[in-house]
C-alpha cells in the first residue's frame, strides 16, 4: 500500500481498479464534488494558484511534495496508512482482540452513523469557512487556510470511501446523509427524496404559522365569543 497511483482517474493506494464496482460509484461521485467545490469552496480564489501540499505516499519518509496549484485542481483521492501487523483493540470491552477487518453486523448501524457524522464535518468545515480568506492577517495564514481546506475535503474522500467499500447498501444512503449541507449536490443520486425542502408556504396560507395582524386578529375576537375565540387559538397552537 504506500505510495500513490496518480495517473488513475482517481487517485489511490488501495487498488481501485480491481474492484469495478467501487471504482464506479466513486467515478460517479468525483465529478459532483468537483462541482460543490467550485461553489462552495474558498470564495474568490479558485482560479489562482496556490502553495499546496500534496500527499505523494502515506509512510513516515517524505510523504508529501509542495507546489502550486489552483485548487480545484488538486488530486483529491483514498489513501489509507499501511496496515499494522497483529494490531488489537485498544480500548471498549473488545479491549485487546484482533483490530477488525470487517464490520460486525451488531456494530454496522453504529458505526455507519459515526462515519456518516465526521463524513458531514468534514465539507460544512469547507463551507463556513469559504468567505474567511478576506480576513486573513498574512499571506502565512492564507495558504494555511487553504491546506486545512483541501485536506477536509480528503478527509470527506475518505469517508466516502469506508461507506461504499464496508457498507454495501448501506453506503450510499450514508453518503448522502453525511453531505446535507451545501455539499449535498455532490451525491450521485437524485436529491428530490432527501435534500433538505427548500419550498415556503405561501404568504396568507391557511396553515401558515406567521403571526397575524393584531388589527384583524382583534375585529375577528370582537365578533365571536370568547369560547369560539379561545377554540380557534388552541387550534391555531396545535397546527403550529
Amino acid at each position: 500500500m504506500g505510495s500513490i497511483d496518480y495517473l488513475e482517474r482517481i487517485p489511490n493506494n488501495v487498488d481501485l481498479a480491481g474492484n469495478r464496482r467501487l471504482q464506479r460509484a466513486l467515478e460517479e461521485w468525483q465529478p459532483r464534488f468537483l462541482e460543490w467545490w467550485r461553489d462552495m469552496g474558498p470564495e474568490g480564489y479558485q482560479a489562482r494558484d496556490v502553495y499546496l501540499r500534496t500527499a505523494i505516499s502515506v509512510d513516515a519518509q517524505g510523504w508529501a511534495q509542495f507546489g502550486y496549484l489552483k485548487m480545484p485542481d488538486y488530486r483529491w483521492g483514498i489513501f489509507l496508512a499501511e496496515p499494522e501487523p497483529n494490531r488489537a483493540i485498544a480500548f471498549g470491552d473488545h479491549k485487546g482482540e484482533p483490530a477488525w477487518q470487517e464490520v460486525p453486523g451488531e456494530y454496522r448501524g453504529t458505526l455507519r452513523r459515526l462515519i456518516v457524522t465526521q463524513g458531514d464535518t468534514e465539507p460544512a468545515s469547507v463551507e463556513q469557512q469559504r468567505h474567511l480568506g478576506r480576513t486573513c492577517p498574512s499571506l502565512y495564514d492564507l495558504r494555511n487556510l487553504f491546506q486545512v481546506n483541501v485536506e477536509e475535503g480528503r478527509h470527506l474522500w475518505a469517508m466516502v470511501y469506508l461507506l461504499q467499500a464496508y457498507f454495501g447498501r448501506d453506503g450510499p444512503r450514508g453518503k448522502r446523509e453525511a453531505l446535507l449541507t451545501g455539499a449535498a449536490r455532490a451525491i450521485p443520486t437524485s436529491r428530490a427524496s432527501w435534500a433538505p425542502s427548500t419550498r415556503r408556504r405561501p404568504t396568507g396560507s391557511a396553515s401558515s404559522c406567521s403571526a397575524s395582524s393584531p388589527t384583524a386578529t382583534a375585529s375577528t375576537s370582537s365578533r365571536a365569543s370568547p369560547r369560539a375565540a379561545s377554540t380557534r387559538s388552541r387550534a391555531r397552537a396545535a397546527s403550529c
